[in-house]
């Protein structure tokens, strides 16, 4: 006799697994990032890194890029077995991943390089405010932080996307028409939608509605286009119109400019807690570095669940949205039915998880939610 079949996977089960594993990485890589900041510190190999680079040039933006690559590979190097495993060996062991080893690297590299570009000057800028405006630089630390990131915003689809991801204009003439209708039925046209060649590396499918003004551009992976029908793919481009319905984005540029402006004037007025016990000269030296991100990373932390539950608050919000905007509003709790499917979104994290980490509401939640609004009593509804 045959021998029964084994039954299939249970997709549940293996979500909840990756993200046991994945939560498991999370707090291992926090402690190792302050455990790596606080030894690097303390140990005086900080100090002497910088007084190694004083000698060698005068000029104080060269001591702190020459600092900062040094500590910046150091830091990569001691991170690097989690790193490999976590974004690695763990999607390809849950069948997520794509990336052949070649592929992967090739990615790193340029992660690595458009993060070591961006950390270098937003450093090069602090320190300058440091030395040059010592009674003022909270003040202008916010303006420059929040003008990063409303330029990273504007240039995300025209400059950094290509750089990760093969894009093009796509070609279904009726869906670009459809998902274009959309746009203009929220009051917010867009340039055009475009295709990312996501699936080159994951199952996993994504969209957005990126880029500000007339850089603003609907965003559409080709894993979405190859597994979701247009209904779906329509509810998923409205909760995006969501947040900018909402104004969500420049709701949270004026909360990244009240956070940070309260952050600097912290770290400002709480300085000499490390300052003197260290030896450092004041905030501006660049041995401090260590002790100055471990104080952010605590500042950071302490702040997450404001921050997350706010973000929770918007996404539901733009869910709502997009079941008011979306032709089928039952098709829009079958893409979240089927998104989480794909990406192994775990049914049911620990409330504690939810409330420090997640900045969604739990895809079970939203699905329940979705099916709830999209009831008998809007079965009919169509926009």
């Amino acid at each position: 006799m045959s021998e029964p079949a084994a039954p299939p996977p249970d997709p549940t089960s293996s979500a909840r697994a990756y993200a046991r594993i994945r939560y498991r990485l999370l707090l291992i890589g926090l402690a190792l990032g302050a455990v790596f900041l606080a030894g690097f510190q303390w140990s005086g190999v900080s100090f002497a890194l910088g007084r190694w680079w004083a000698d060698v040039t005068p000029f104080a933006p060269l001591q702190l890029l020459g600092y900062v690559t040094v500590f910046g590979v150091v830091y990569y190097v001691i991170t690097l077995p989690l790193h490999v495993y976590g974004s690695f060996i763990l999607e390809h062991r849950f069948g997520l991943s794509r990336l052949t080893i070649r592929g992967w690297l090739i990615r790193e590299l340029k992660q690595v390089t458009v993060s070591a570009l961006i950390s270098i000057l937003a450093l090069e800028g602090l320190y300058a405010m440091l030395r040059h405006l010592p009674l003022s630089w909270p003040l202008w630390a916010t303006v420059g932080w929040v003008a990063v990131n409303v330029i990273l915003a504007r240039i995300f689809p025209t400059v950094l996307l290509p750089i990760f991801y093969q894009t093009s204009p796509l070609q279904h003439h009726e869906l670009v028409t459809r998902l274009l209708e959309l746009c203009e039925r929220a009051g917010l046209p867009a340039l055009g939608v475009f295709r990312f060649n996501l699936g080159a590396e994951t199952r996993k499918a994504n969209a957005a509605l990126a880029g500000l003004g007339r850089t603003r551009r609907v965003l559409l992976a080709d894993t979405l286009l190859e597994s979701f029908p247009p209904d779906e793919i329509e509810g998923v481009l409205a909760h995006e119109l969501g947040h900018h319905r909402y104004h969500h984005i420049s709701l949270f540029l004026v909360l990244t400019a009240v956070g940070s402006w309260i952050a600097f004037r912290l770290t400002d007025a709480a300085g000499h807690w490390w300052v003197e016990p260290l030896g450092l000269s004041g905030l501006a030296d660049i041995t401090g570095l260590p002790a100055l991100l471990l104080w952010f990373s605590l500042l950071g932390l302490l702040s997450l669940p404001l921050q997350n539950g706010l973000s929770r608050f918007f996404e539901r919000q733009a869910d709502r949205y997009a079941l008011t905007m979306a032709r089928s509003p039952q098709a829009f709790a079958a893409a979240l039915r089927r998104l989480a499917q794909l990406n192994l979104a775990d049914p049911t994290p620990p409330r504690w998880i939810v409330w420090l980490f997640y900045d969604h509401p739990p895809i079970t939640d939203r699905i329940r939610d979705a099916q709830h609004t999209s009831g008998p009593a809007q079965s009919g509804r169509r926009i």
